[in-house]
């Protein structure tokens, strides 16, 4: 016996509703995904890291997880790693878009300061810099004596006191940019102003299109 088509409709609609709702699960979570903001992604994503202690002189993570991270991203034992943390979490924002991961990769790197140039020159429409935050940016400092070297970080939180929440990695609950760990810190938001020792702020590198 020949199903009508209505019948055929009314079999496969079935079929696929069924789907939906054994899939739902996995359906809103894309979908609250997809909704939440970059910024809100950025803080969520780095937030979970506080605390990840390196193993010896920036060779190795005690947390596994972490350390493949930063590897996919281009980070080796005994590479400074604050600005492989930084593209890191810009990166895992779009763990399931890879051509977007292929076009952040173009642009970042592992010098903070190099990066920052790239994003600063990016014709792509990808990323650039700019002079006052927004949360989801990547902070840049500078060596005033080095200019070549500096410190990186993630905003998490632009404050009404020209200051930003941020997380950063290689860093500690006290140094000024060096350490061992991944902190939250508080940074100003002054673009030139010194944090201290011969570091200075020297501006926010943005992800476009988000």
């Amino acid at each position: 016996m020949k199903l009508k088509t209505w019948h055929k409709v009314a079999f496969f609609g079935s079929i696929g509703i069924l789907i939906v709702y054994l899939q739902r699960e996995k359906v809103f979570k894309a979908y609250k995904y997809t909704k939440k903001a970059f910024g809100d992604l950025v803080s969520m994503f780095a937030s979970q890291w506080v605390g990840v202690e390196e193993i010896g002189n920036n060779q190795s993570f005690a947390n596994n997880a972490f350390q493949s991270m930063l590897k996919q991203v281009g980070w080796h034992s005994t590479d400074q790693w604050c600005m492989f943390f930084a593209k890191a979490i810009h990166y895992n924002v779009f763990k399931n878009n890879p051509t977007e991961q292929a076009k952040i990769d173009k642009v970042l790197g592992g010098s903070s300061q190099q990066s920052f140039i790239n994003a600063k020159n990016d014709q792509s429409g990808t990323y650039t810099t700019s002079n006052t935050p927004k949360v989801g940016d990547i902070i840049i400092f500078q060596h005033k004596n080095t200019p070549s070297k500096g410190h990186a970080g993630v905003v998490v939180k632009v404050n009404n006191d020209n200051s930003v929440t941020t997380i950063e990695g290689n860093t500690s609950d006290k140094s000024i940019s060096d350490g061992d760990l991944v902190a939250k810190k508080t940074r100003t938001s002054v673009v030139g102003k010194s944090i201290g020792g011969d570091l200075v702020v020297r501006g926010f590198i943005r992800k476009l299109n988000v």
